[in-house]
Order: C-alpha cells, then sequence, then structure tokens
C-alpha cells in the first residue's frame, strides 16, 4: 500500500516523528491522509493528506508535529476490513487500494478488485457494497469484451497472507525467524530465511521501507 511503513520527519524539528501505520479515507472515497504510530508511546495519530509536504522512497515529509492529530481509533482505516455484498457474500478482506489523486478508484482484497463507486457503507468491522443485482464474476481466459462492465474480477492469490494491522514495536520483531528472503533498495541482503531477527535488523528494514514485508515473513 502507497507509503506504508514509510518514516514520517518533521522538517522543523529535524526529527524523526513515526512511522506510517495506515491509511484513511472519507466516505466520500476521498483520501484523508494516513495514520502514524510513534514507536516509543505506541501512540497512534492522523496526517491529514494536505499536512504533507514531500514524500519519497523511504520519508514522508511535515512540516512540525502540530499537524498530527491524535486518534484513539482508526475510524477511517480500511486495511483489513471484510467486504459484504447486499447478501452477505464475503469478497475477502482489504490489502490494498488504487487511487487516482486523492480519489480512491477500487479496493483489492485477498480474493477480488472492487470499483469503488460500489461501495455503500464502511463500517467498524465490515465494509458493504451493492452490486445491483450483478453478481461478482469469475475471471477466463483470454481478455472480455470491451462492451462488458467488469464489476469485480476474481483473482487466484498463491501464497495469499490474510492482512494484519501492523504493529510496528522494535520489540515485536526481535529474536523471531525469518521465512523468505527480503532484500533492500539495491538488492543488498537485509535479511535471509531462517536467520532471527536483531534490532539492527529491524532498523535496516525501516530504511528500506520492508518493514511490512518482515512482518508477513515471522514464523507464526
Amino acid at each position: 500500500m502507497e507509503n506504508l511503513s514509510k518514516i514520517v520527519v518533521s522538517k522543523s524539528e529535524g526529527r524523526r516523528v513515526g512511522f506510517i501505520l495506515d491509511i484513511a479515507i472519507s466516505d466520500a472515497m476521498q483520501k484523508l491522509g494516513y495514520y502514524v504510530v510513534d514507536e516509543e508511546s505506541e501512540g497512534e495519530f492522523l496526517l491529514p493528506y494536505e499536512s504533507i509536504l514531500s514524500t519519497s522512497g523511504s520519508v514522508v515529509l511535515i512540516e512540525d508535529v502540530s499537524v498530527l492529530q491524535f486518534s484513539s481509533e482508526r475510524s477511517f482505516s480500511v486495511l483489513g476490513k471484510e467486504i459484504l455484498d447486499e447478501q452477505g457474500y464475503n469478497l475477502g478482506k482489504v490489502i490494498d487500494m488504487a487511487f487516482n489523486n486523492k480519489k480512491c478508484e477500487k479496493f483489492i482484497t485477498s480474493s477480488c478488485e472492487i470499483g469503488a463507486k460500489f461501495v455503500r457503507k464502511i463500517g467498524k468491522d465490515y465494509i458493504f457494497v451493492s452490486f445491483k443485482k450483478r453478481k461478482p464474476q469469475k475471471v477466463n481466459q483470454g481478455f472480455p469484451r470491451a462492451d462488458e462492465a467488469i464489476v469485480v474480477q476474481i483473482q487466484n492469490f498463491q501464497n495469499n497472507v490474510e492482512p494484519e494491522r501492523v504493529r510496528l514495536s522494535s520489540s515485536f520483531y526481535i529474536g523471531k525467524v525469518c521465512t523468505q528472503d527480503i532484500f533492500g533498495y539495491n538488492n543488498e541482503k537485509i535479511v535471509l530465511s531462517g536467520d532471527i531477527i536483531t534490532r539492527a535488523i529491524v532498523e535496516k528494514a525501516k530504511r528500506h521501507n520492508k518493514l511490512n514485508q518482515l512482518f508477513f515473513a515471522i514464523k507464526r
């Protein structure tokens, strides 16, 4: 997901504020901003999209910490929520979203892709969609006809991982076993399958924006 796990840096104070934990969107499918976690206190804050000065491969730059809004819960979060249609059919859990500027165009779940225009309600635990009597269509071999509107595309994910809300405290990772190879921006080794995770590995994963991949690679 865009900007997930990137470092948030305060320009005026010249210090690291925390990490991007999740994305926040409104009922109108507009990007509100990001949820940021302070690693030391593990407190969560909402960073409004308009308060972001710039982004790079590993950093999100803000003017100062005063732009952060304390958040006791992720009221506008959709990551990990299950999507149900009008008959209660489960369309999977949200693992990603596609945006055009600030407008969300589709939700990507663990089993399909759904146009944001079909979303009727974003609740605390579930997202409800309605296709107006049209059922999800399985993807066949070849391309669909140009005059046929695909409402939902069912995907076959290999080694699919159920989305979880990542907790970024370093102590969570240390001492656990990594189950896959993870490499950095220049294809340098961060951690290999079978390695015991250390604090140095966690810090390197953060610098290379690989913390989320490290989380899902931990041996359960």
